[in-house]
């Protein structure tokens, strides 16, 4: 959540951020440790306690945002209006609404002419309030930093919370700028499990969204998850079902799915993968490769135009180019002790049902024969077949500059 909302300010021009945490939430601190400045409040009395563990002298004398960090769905844009409004009115503060009447948050008072009267937050509001206000306070502000240092120590808690709430400083700052935001779920605070799943659904929709305005198609959003940091080109297709994480990177005129499901990985431009494939964290394809169903790779690196058709599992494989993998492959990557690399040559052949005991290598042009067990390096150019793998026959492999093959 916190990630959301940096952004979002970041992105609408905000310096010198500070995050104000809870000491208990070392997580939090070590998440943001080395981006943003962390100040704790020791004691949880409320949001105007909170910003008071800021020092006056950090805010007189500036243009002060303040947002709350539980709400990943604040846009850039808003933020920017309100940042605008503020510097155009040159008032003491301005703040954000919504107006929903669902909702049953801190609520926007108007006086007689239209302006904020006060903010009453929701364990203060009379059943009058609840059944005819239904305007209600973001938690984004802008302030005239020397004017909220003056007021933000007259905070009290004389309150059904017994905090201090930050709102309470606009019964001492007049008048103040209201911005009424668009769209309403902007305002929504992620306060238990069943708010997180609604924000994490809005927010997957916004992401697809855009990838489809950028040229993606996305044959069935509802199916499709797809993390904020996945990079798509243009013109590859998603099937439904498939989940694309971390920082994978897929290039244009690609076809995944269905039910595919690629972390941290990155796929070339006309490359297509599944249905029920799995490209896990240290994966490269290139380009105009067929990755196929039930195939898993992991920390793997495929060439350009080879072949990886179906139930295989390639785990720190090293593959050239135009290769083919046969059904059932495996690389035994494992020894019970650590990690092993494989390396299968350009143009190389394996057979069906082939497993490749690492570390091994299986050089350019080699073929491997249906049911091999392969526990030594196969020559360039040789087939090797049987239980264990043995050399049968070799072919020279012509050199890139030779131009010819002998046999």
């Amino acid at each position: 959540m916190i990630d959301w909302v940096l952004a979002a300010v970041e992105e609408a021009g905000a310096k010198d951020v500070k995050v104000i945490a809870n000491p208990h939430h070392a997580d939090v601190a070590a998440h943001l440790d080395g981006r943003v400045e962390v100040v704790y409040q020791r004691d949880p009395k409320g949001t105007a306690h909170a910003l008071g563990q800021i020092p006056a002298g950090e805010l007189r004398g500036r243009q002060v945002l303040v947002v709350n960090g539980d709400s990943p769905l604040l846009t850039a844009t808003s933020i920017r209006r309100v940042i605008d409004a503020h510097v155009q009115e040159k008032a003491p503060a301005t703040i954000a609404s919504v107006v929903d009447p669902t909702r049953d948050d801190g609520r926007v008072i108007r006086a007689a002419d239209g302006s904020l009267e006060r903010i009453v937050e929701r364990k203060d509001a009379t059943p009058e309030m609840r059944v005819g206000v239904h305007e209600f306070n973001v938690g984004l502000y802008c302030f005239d930093g020397s004017k909220l240092v003056e007021v933000l120590g007259t905070v009290g808690d004389d309150n059904n919370a017994g905090e201090y709430y930050l709102t309470d400083v606009f019964l001492h700052l007049k008048p103040v700028t209201v911005v009424t935001l668009d769209d309403p779920r902007e305002a929504m605070g992620v306060k238990d499990r069943v708010r997180l799943a609604t924000a994490t659904e809005i927010l997957r929709r916004r992401l697809l969204d855009n990838l489809m305005l950028g040229g993606v198609t996305i044959v069935d959003p509802n199916s499709t998850f797809i993390d904020a940091g996945v990079v798509i080109g243009q013109d590859t297709v998603i099937e439904p079902f498939t989940v694309l994480k971390g920082s994978t990177q897929i290039g244009a005129e690609c076809h995944i799915g269905p039910h595919v499901h690629i972390e941290d990985a990155r796929l070339g431009d006309r490359s297509d993968c599944g249905p029920f494939a799995k490209l896990r964290p240290g994966t490269e394809i290139a380009e105009d490769v067929h990755i196929g169903s039930f195939a898993e790779l992991v920390r793997s690196k495929v060439g350009r135009g080879t072949r990886v058709p179906h139930v295989s599992y390639l785990g720190d494989t090293d593959l050239g180019a135009d290769a083919n993998i046969g059904a059932g492959t495996i690389t035994a990557n494992f020894d019970g002790t650590k990690k092993n690399r494989t390396e299968i040559g350009d143009g190389a052949f394996v057979g069906v049902d082939t497993m490749l005991v690492a570390p091994v290598k299986v050089g350019k042009g080699a073929r491997t024969g249906a049911g091999s067990v392969v526990t030594k390096d196969v020559p360039d150019g040789a087939t090797a077949v049987g239980v264990p793998a043995r050399v049968v026959r070799t072919k020279q492999v012509s050199s890139p500059d030779s131009g010819s093959d002998a046999s």
